[in-house]
């Protein structure tokens, strides 16, 4: 029988997590609002640092949406997360997690390769302002934090546990609604829809800074969507802590290689 009280726990955990990485967004955004205010010459009556956090309530209520739609839909969808099933069943969480860890790492490392590989081919197709790698690398806490716990934590708690949760549960009431669970070809589609609509995302920032060819909108569909469909197969079969690690651990090979590129 489900736990329903100590499930919120679960909720709780996740919740303080998303909040933390959308705090460590903050400098980040002041930065940008900084320099948008230069550039456009103007003086505002509130302060930098107001419209800064103003701008971090999208992202926070996103991952609320989120998170409360797997809260609610997730396990009845085929789903599962080893924080939920600690505080609903009562079953382990570090052995379980420790047991997901090595492949879960494998999946991220492999996919940042792919990624920078990709990335590295359509460079001579590309504007010079999307080379991520011709900047000069920077590390810091606010970049490590906003990578492994935005990127690895919060994006799979909006994409996975809460768009394609939700994807999956649409199409499987609507097209297979007598099946006790959806099937394959049900979350297929759900993993693919939501790396395609991740990718989507991206059209403005990509359309801001150059212009959007085929070979552009081809490269920020392929780079963005590609880890959405790894990250997606794990949080299917592994959990989503499995797609979470994977996540972070992708970010995790772009860092290195940036910091490697700064030295060469």
């Amino acid at each position: 029988m489900q736990n329903k009280r100590r499930a919120w726990r679960s909720f709780l955990f996740f919740l303080l997590i998303g909040i933390a990485a959308v705090l460590f967004l903050f400098p980040i955004i002041l930065e940008q609002v900084n320099a948008q205010i230069d550039e456009l010459g103007i003086t505002v009556g509130l302060p930098i640092e107001f419209l800064a956090a103003l701008s971090l309530v999208n992202p926070l209520l996103f991952i609320i949406i989120g998170l409360t739609i797997g809260h609610f839909l997730a396990e009845k969808t085929g789903f599962t997360s080893l924080a939920y099933e600690r505080d609903r069943y009562g079953k382990p969480f570090f052995s379980r997690f420790k047991a997901i860890l090595p492949s879960s790492i494998g999946y991220g490392v492999l996919t940042g390769v792919v990624i920078l590989i990709a990335d590295y081919l359509f460079l001579p197709y590309i504007s010079k302002q999307l080379d991520g790698l011709a900047e000069e690398a920077t590390f810091s806490i606010v970049d490590l934090g906003t990578r492994l716990l935005y990127g690895g934590v919060a994006e799979e708690l909006m994409l996975r546990f809460g768009v394609m949760t939700l994807l999956v549960f649409l199409m499987w009431k609507i097209f297979q609604r007598r099946a006790p669970k959806p099937g394959p070809a049900i979350v297929w589609t759900g993993i693919i829809l939501s790396a395609l609509l991740f990718g989507l995302g991206h059209y403005g920032a990509t359309a801001a800074i150059t212009e959007m060819t085929p070979v552009v909108f081809l490269r920020m569909i392929f780079l963005n969507g590609f880890g959405g469909l790894i990250f997606g197969w794990l949080y299917w079969r592994k959990g989503l802590e499995a797609a979470m690690i994977a996540h972070m651990f992708t970010h995790v090979v772009f860092i290195l290689v940036y910091l490697l590129r700064s030295f060469v």
